[in-house]
């Protein structure tokens, strides 16, 4: 046998193995992969997300579908389906790692995940959450939303157990209207929002607030930091102050509002609330 036809043969058993390969992993069984995916998530997450199917997507994703989270105060949150490719650089180097693209009705997300040992980083490239769609679970006011806000953070942790050691969060929206029978019961309906704002930074587990804003008819910013529980987000500790000043168009709807809630406007209307507590618990004070 000659060099040329050794060559050939030796190609085609490679074609051979590579679309045997390929079709085993295309038509492996979609509910035991889901079965391995929650074994992990089990792991990671301690049962708090689970997934509902799992198919492979060549050449490297999973495309996994009814994702669910287990709220901290009971029910469940749907987030919808997600595709996670595995980040052959980070698997290579013997690390953790992965790119995901989550979509659900109300959110669509891409970030990305890397874990050194101990050490992890979740950067959250671009988020956009359409208010009209949030679900009950966690629009629980009697408010109509619409509008989107965008996201974007990044969080970092040298120790799991001590939760978040540094992060950066930058939030922005368009134009957002405000409704519903809360509103329209203390003849604020609708009330609308130009543009909103806000940058924030975390060093060992405390928010603290940056630049912020909120433009339109009620316009608003904040300061203070909050102390984030890392085990029950909804225990952090609240240390906030937020001014409110009603705008021109709208002055004479919401002074009356301010004095209903017994607070003192200044001159230009504006108050000052003091927000203590937990995030679950707030206690508000003018």
């Amino acid at each position: 046998m000659n060099r040329r036809a050794a060559f050939h043969i030796l190609a085609y058993v490679a074609l051979f193995v590579f679309f045997t390969f390929l079709f085993v992993l295309i038509n492996y069984p979609s509910e035991r992969l889901a079965d391995q995916v929650n074994g992990y998530l089990l792991e990671a997450t301690e049962g708090s997300i689970t997934v509902g199917s799992a198919r492979i997507k060549p050449p490297r994703s999973l495309e996994l579908g009814g994702i669910t989270l287990e709220m901290d105060q009971g029910g469940s949150l749907n987030l919808g389906r997600a595709v996670v490719s595995l980040r052959i650089l980070a698997l290579l180097a013997g690390n953790k790692g992965a790119e995901v693209r989550l979509e659900n009705p109300w959110l669509d997300s891409d970030l990305s995940f890397v874990s050194t040992g101990e050490d992890w980083d979740i950067d959250v490239r671009s988020a956009e959450i359409d208010l009209s769609e949030l679900p009950e679970e966690i629009l629980t006011l009697p408010l109509s939303l619409t509008g989107k806000i965008g996201l974007s953070f990044n969080l970092r942790s040298s120790d799991p157990a001590k939760g978040i050691s540094s992060g950066e969060i930058d939030v922005t929206s368009g134009p957002i209207e405000i409704g519903g029978d809360l509103l329209e019961a203390l003849n604020l309906a609708p009330l609308r929002i130009s543009r909103a704002a806000a940058v924030a930074t975390i060093k060992d587990n405390i928010l603290t607030l940056g630049e912020n804003s909120i433009e339109g008819d009620l316009a608003a910013s904040a300061r203070g930091v909050i102390r984030i529980a890392f085990v029950d987000y909804t225990a952090s500790r609240l240390d906030l102050t937020v001014e409110l000043k009603p705008g021109p168009s709208s002055r004479d709807r919401l002074l009356p509002v301010f004095k209903l809630m017994d607070a003192k406007p200044k001159p230009d209307g504006s108050i000052n609330m003091r927000v203590r507590g937990t995030v679950g618990r707030p206690s508000i004070t003018m």
